[in-house]
């Protein structure tokens, strides 16, 4: 069983929570932190846009540009998750494809830990436009593509990653109300399916508990390392706080 840091940062705004995730990565590309799972919210409400996304005039308030690809999230009624492990980590399969199925399967018993029963990640079924309608959306949940989790063909989760040689950084989002519009109609939240609220660590603990039934990791609660926190603090004023 391998052990990980568990570690949540609350609500902080979108370069502080960009940062953050790029700065594990460092950490843990540099041998200093080991593999990480966090959560963390976004205040005040943010757009993250993909790595290669053009901003877009549509796209108001606050942007912050992803390390990760794919399309615009609007944040602030979600939960979002990162993972950052090794591309070696003999838990994952080496290839991205796979490594989003054994993520996407741990997050999906942490949801069944909830009661909420999310479609099979393997051999789902999706709408026969959803490939035609992803290349022509501006938003992540306006569609879903493999291995991102549905309920009942609606979104639920949609997730990002990065892999460098040795690490690969995966992150996403979790909808847990639809206050606002962006999201779609082909997007569900937690609140519609459960009557979930962000109140407490149930929804946290459950996620967790997830990665812990289906990888076998045991977690420690731990905080950023002073290392991370002066990296964060770096990468936020460099290159977070621009487009």
């Amino acid at each position: 069983m391998q052990t990980w840091r568990l570690i949540d940062t609350g609500f902080n705004n979108g370069g502080y929570n960009m940062a953050v995730d790029e700065a594990i990565a460092i950490a843990f590309r540099e041998g200093r932190v080991p593999s990480t799972l966090r959560f963390y919210t976004w205040d005040p409400p943010c757009i993250s846009i993909g790595y290669f996304q053009k901003p877009d005039e549509r796209l108001n308030g606050c942007i912050v540009r992803r390390i990760t690809g794919g399309r615009a999230v609007y944040h602030g009624n979600d939960l979002s998750y990162s993972v950052v492990s090794g591309t070696d980590n003999s838990l994952f399969p080496k290839n991205i494809s796979g490594t989003y199925s054994a993520i996407a399967i741990a997050l999906t018993a942490g949801l069944r830990h909830l009661g909420i029963n999310p479609d099979p990640v393997e051999g789902k079924h999706l709408r026969k436009d959803s490939t035609t309608r992803y290349h022509k959306t501006l938003l992540c949940f306006n569609t879903a593509i493999r291995h991102e989790i549905t309920v009942n063909g609606k979104k639920l989760i949609g997730s990002a990653q990065r892999r460098w040689p040795d690490v690969f950084l995966q992150h996403g989002s979790i909808l847990v109300n639809r206050a606002t519009s962006e999201n779609g109609p082909d997007s569900v939240s937690l609140e519609e399916l459960a009557g979930f609220s962000m109140e407490g660590n149930l929804l946290t603990a459950s996620l967790s508990h997830g990665f812990t039934k289906t990888l076998g990791i045991q977690f420690t609660a731990e905080d950023l390392s002073d290392y991370e926190s002066a990296l964060v603090e770096k990468l936020a004023a460099d290159k977070y706080s621009r487009l």
